[in-house]
């Protein structure tokens, strides 16, 4: 870990999973939700670590958006499954 986005991305990457296992104890989550976020954290670390700093940036951002409306808002991401 050598920039600032590996710190950043990885920090985010760990609280996302801390929110996975902390919201699985209420109920089932829809995992799928959770990915969008790591994939946003991997990416914005291969763009920042490649010197496209701007982007790296707007992505980071984008990521904690979508962490902060889809999934903090709602508490997670209860699983749709029917299991009736």
């Amino acid at each position: 870990m050598s920039t600032i986005f590996d710190f950043v991305t990885v920090a985010i990457f760990v609280a996302i999973v801390g929110m996975f296992f902390q919201f699985s104890r209420r109920e089932d989550q829809n995992i799928a939700a959770y990915i969008w976020p790591a994939l946003g954290c991997a990416f914005a670390n291969y763009f920042g670590n490649k010197g496209f700093d701007l982007i790296a940036w707007i992505m980071i951002a984008a990521t904690l958006g979508y962490v902060f409306l889809f999934i903090l808002r709602r508490q997670g991401v209860p699983d749709e499954r029917d299991d009736s």
